[in-house]
């Protein structure tokens, strides 16, 4: 009777184990052995465009040569500067359009406005960075034609390094500011409405309310969305590849974008392989801080 006990017992703890394995079976065949094999191929100088010269075995070396790619480096460098401005801005404005939202004021017309800020996210990165290039064309688009209006002088868009990364911005915060404000704006509604009223019953200004009330119970609804942003900020590709191709020059291109550069335009796909990995660690180095850094808020 006990080993019958058991051999239930046992078949039960093993039933979750099993309706997970196909899934886990199909990420294996699909994530975790291609990852493996990028892996060992980043210790190899391999051109995949040549497959009659085998790969050679070179250690280390792709990875110490991104420190001597001065390209490379740049590209690094906006890389950070681009996720340093589009997620501080997202965040700024996110946070902006959750306080209106979350207003009275508004009244009915609350859900017809959280429906017309929410279609952006509806809309890919691709199709996004290809809307953004037709608006922002310096000859047929209709930006230069309302500053025209306004007196203002033509501007090159595409061809001066300053218009192409603030178009590139403004691109990512269109796209990504809804995410924001949908992720804030639920945080305040689960925020009690006595605070508010005993707030104001004390004579607390709005500032005070937001300030003493609104913000310390969001902040964690803000690490999440800070972490979530900047994790897909540093991997910016699609929307940027279709808005710019990394021009002018590689004003505008990012690690993943150099990156693809490497693999399908130089062939080094081993050096490729070397710089996923590369900023594969320090982008899971970044999350590791921020995670430390929301438990010890939440805590």
């Amino acid at each position: 009777m006990a080993s019958t006990k058991t051999a239930i017992r046992s078949r039960r703890n093993l039933e979750p184990y099993l309706f997970m394995a196909p899934a886990l079976i199909v990420l294996l065949l699909v994530v975790a052995i291609p990852i493996g094999y990028a892996l060992v191929q980043s210790f190899y100088k391999y051109r995949w465009n040549i497959p009659t010269i085998p790969p050679r075995f070179v250690g280390l070396e792709n990875y110490l040569n991104i420190f001597k790619d001065e390209d490379l480096l740049k590209s690094i460098g906006w890389t950070f500067s681009f996720t340093a401005v589009v997620v501080s801005s997202e965040l700024v404005l996110g946070l902006a359009l959750a306080l209106l939202l979350n207003s009275r004021r508004l009244g009915r017309l609350r859900a017809f406005w959280r429906g017309v800020f929410l279609i952006p996210l509806m809309i890919s990165h691709v199709i996004s960075g290809f809307m953004f290039r037709m608006v922002f064309d310096p000859e047929y688009g209709p930006v230069n034609h309302l500053l025209s209006l306004v007196g203002i002088n033509e501007v090159r868009w595409f061809t001066e390094i300053f218009p192409t990364r603030l178009v590139v911005i403004l691109d990512d915060m269109w796209i990504a500011t809804p995410f924001v404000m949908l992720v804030l704006l639920a945080g305040m509604q689960t925020i009690p409405v006595e605070l508010y009223e005993a707030g104001s019953i004390d004579g607390a200004s709005a500032w005070a309310l937001f300030r003493h009330i609104t913000l310390p119970s969001i902040r964690y609804p803000i690490m999440v969305v800070i972490v979530i942003r900047v994790m897909d900020a540093l991997r910016a590709f699609d929307m940027i590849f279709m808005l710019s191709r990394g021009g002018p020059g590689i004003s505008t291109t990012t690690v993943m974008l150099w990156n693809y550069r490497y693999a399908f335009q130089f062939f080094a796909m081993g050096r490729a392989c070397a710089v996923s990995f590369a900023f594969f660690i320090v982008i899971c180095l970044i999350t590791l801080v921020s995670m430390g850094i929301l438990h010890r808020e939440t805590a």
